[in-house]
Formats: structure tokens, sequence, C-alpha cells
């Protein structure tokens, strides 16, 4: 363990810590925002340019595309550069690209730039993805660190939340291009603040190359606003210069097997998710309920995550965090089961499944990202977390364009979801077997 850890890990919590976690939360909030926008709009749009159901998959993979390349191909480059300044850059990103899409909008049909610019936002939200949890991890005392990086992702469900009222009030009288300029806007607005605001991670200074005294004189100043005595003597030695993407690392012989088996998890955790968060607007309506019952499925789906991050944050303090997996991601997939096994029709009843399987599905996925952070050390942790995320999201690019294929193909919601429950059910067994603690 590092002298930096060390004094990370005695004393409580401070408000810059606390601070951070709020940034980190924010960030992933407006990620929430700009990646569930394109679900909620896709009735009205696909009306609007006459697109066929088809269609709409390929638009849908678009920004995970590029979130899979952003988390796997840059956010290692926070390891390298550091986590704030990559942090802010992939914001400014994500905001301009979503902004772009009205101009676009108003000339008809540009179905192709539409496709752009969701994949150039999905490279920055892809950044956010594997740099914010490891910038938290960074920050708070091992005891907490689950439940912090579990309380930032814990932003992006509860911005997907929001993208569902938002929509509602922005698309009758505005139009579907509204709802990306309004999460846009907000995207740059929290880029501001956390140029602001959002420091560096302490280990990470310290296990730059570059001057002992320096580094530890930058280290000492945040372990002062952390209410951490400082480091006693000087940092151990110059670290050598590592490279941008550490991949070797992350494969060799001590980490092999757990890094291929978090892809693993994380690549069939993705599949169902992005069913869900794309896909369950459109299933209500083709099943003969409303767009805005559509949305409000979606937003109870979303909502139930602030239960179960919270829950499964605040019992992984207390209990082995891939058992709390295991049985979260189990009972997520027998909720979605038994949607099919009833068919119901009570619209009710419906959306308290889908909400109660939010609660366990956003619960276990959200905790996959404290389960990477705790398996990766400092200088390969953004690494890690951001390969999972981008080699995992692949899952994410599959699942709208495979529903896309079985809609056409004539499968109704009932039987879709029986078909993505069976990857949870799997992941719970694989997770039993992995013990990531």
């Amino acid at each position: 363990m590092s002298a930096v850890r060390e004094h990370l890990d005695q004393g409580p919590i401070t408000p810059l810590m606390m601070l951070v976690v709020a940034l980190g939360f924010l960030l992933n909030l407006v990620d929430g925002i700009d990646v569930v926008a394109m679900s909620v709009t896709a009735p009205s749009l696909a009306s609007d340019w006459n697109l066929e159901r088809l269609a709409l998959g390929p638009l849908f993979s678009a920004a995970i595309v590029g979130m899979a390349l952003g988390a796997s191909l840059l956010s290692p480059l926070a390891d390298r550069f550091g986590r704030r300044i990559l942090l802010i850059s992939a914001m400014v990103l994500v905001g301009l690209s979503m902004l772009a899409v009205h101009p676009v909008s108003r000339g008809g049909e540009a179905l192709t730039e539409l496709m752009l610019l969701r994949f150039t936002a999905g490279l920055g939200i892809g950044v956010i993805f594997g740099s914010a949890p490891a910038l938290a991890a960074e920050f708070m005392p091992d005891r907490y660190r689950s439940l912090a990086v579990s309380l930032v992702v814990m932003g992006y469900p509860v911005g997907a939340v929001l993208a569902g009222p938002i929509a509602t009030s922005l698309l009758p009288n505005y139009g579907w291009s509204a709802v990306f300029v309004a999460g846009g806007a907000l995207t740059l607005i929290i880029a501001v603040l956390a140029a602001w605001l959002l420091p560096e991670s302490p280990e990470f200074i310290a296990a730059q190359p570059g001057n002992r005294s320096d580094r530890t004189k930058r280290v000492n100043q945040l372990l002062e606003r952390l209410q951490r005595p400082p480091l006693a003597n000087d940092l151990d030695a110059d670290v050598p210069e590592r490279p941008a993407i550490p991949l070797n690392r992350l494969l060799n012989r001590s980490l092999r097997l757990r890094t291929v088996s978090l892809w693993s998890v994380y690549f069939l955790g993705f599949l169902t998710m992005y069913f869900l968060l794309s896909w369950i607007p459109v299933l209500f309506v083709d099943s003969g309920y409303s767009q805005a019952q559509g949305i409000q499925a979606l937003t109870g789906f979303n909502l139930g995550a602030v239960i179960g991050i919270v829950g499964i944050g605040t019992l992984s303090t207390r209990l082995p965090l891939a058992r709390l997996l295991s049985a979260f991601f189990l009972l997520a997939g027998l909720c979605f089961g038994v949607i099919t096994a009833l068919m119901p029709r009570d619209l009710t009843v419906l959306m308290a499944l889908i909400f109660v399987g939010g609660i366990f599905l956003h619960g276990g996925f959200t905790a996959l990202y404290a389960l990477a952070a705790n398996v990766y050390p400092s200088e390969l942790r953004a690494s890690g977390i951001g390969w999972a995320a981008g080699l995992g999201r692949t899952g994410a690019i599959v699942s709208p364009v495979l529903a896309a294929v079985l809609v056409a193909a004539g499968w109704t919601m009932y039987g879709l979801f029986l078909i993505f429950a069976l990857p949870l059910l799997i992941v719970a067994a694989w997770i039993w077997v992995f013990d990531g603690d």
C-alpha cells in the first residue's frame, strides 16, 4: 500500500471527498440525459423522418460504439495525463455534439450526420464512464470506496430518469431536437463547474514521473485540503513514464483471469441494460400503449436505480461485494422473466415489475464499476475500468441491433424480456464463482 493511500484510509470522510463524489455524480447525470435522449425521442424522430423500426437499431448503436471506443482507447489516457483534464475535455466534446443535433435535424432525414454526432458524443461519454469512478475511488478511504463509486455512477440512471420529464415537456412544443439542445447546454454548464472545482487525484500525482519534492509538495497540499497529515518524507523514487494504454499489464499473469472475467460480465450486463434503455418506449408504442406511457415506463425503470444503487452501495460497506452483485443480477433476471411468464396487460403491474427490475439491474450494474475499481491498482485503475466498460459495451452495440432484428421478425415485448433476462442469470452465476473482492 502506498504512503498516500495509507493517509487517505486513516480518517473520516471530508467535505472535499464529498465534493469529488458529487461532481462525479453530476458528470454521469448529464451522461444519462445525453444517452437516453435518443431513446425518448426515437418515436418522434421515426415519425418525423419516416424511419422504419429496423433503422433505429444502428442509430441507437452509434453512440454506444463511440462509448466503447472512448472507454477503452481514451479513458486509459487518464492514467497518463490525469483524470481532471480528460474529464473536462470529454464533457465539452459531449456538450458540443449534443448542441449540433439541432441544425442537423433542420436539414431533414440527415441520418448519417445524426449517427456521426451520436458517435462523437459517445466518445466523450465513454471517457467519463471510465475516469470519473477512478477519480472517486482514489479520494475515498478504502472502506467507502465501493459506496463512492456506486454514488458517482448513480448519476447516470438519475440523468436517464430526468430525460423522460425533459422530453415530455419539450417534445410537444419544440420537437425532438430540443431534447438534445437541453442536454448539451446542461453538459457544458457542468463542464464549467468541474473546471472550477474538480481537483486532481493525489494518488495520480504521486505516481507521475518528475521531481520527487515537487510531487510531494502537490500531494501534501491536497492532503491538507483532505484534512490528512502531510507525508513525513518525500515520495520514494522517481516513477518511470508509463504507456498510454497498458493493455499488456491488464492481461499479465496476475490479472488476466480477473480482467477477462470482468470483460465478459460487463458484456452480458450491457447486453440487457441497453436493450431496456433503448427499446422500452418503442416497444410500449408497438404494444398499443401511448408514447407518454412508454416514457413513463422507462422513467420508472431508471428511477428504480436510485434505490438499487444506494442499497447495494450501503450494503457493500458490510457485505462482500461479489455476493451482493450476484444476488442483484439474479433478482433482476427473475423480475424480467416474470414479465414474460405473466404477460400482464394491466399497466400498473407491468410498470411495477419494470420498476423492481430496475432496482436490481441498475444496482448490480453500477456496482460493477466498484468491482473493477477494487481489482486494479491506482496506476491501472482508469485503464482497467475503461477497458472493461469499453469492451463490455460491445454488448450494448449488439443489443439494440439484435432487438431491432427480432422486432422486425415479429417478436413481441414479452418475448424480448425473456431473451434479455437470460444474460442476467448467467452474470449472477459467473460473479458467484468470480470473486472480485
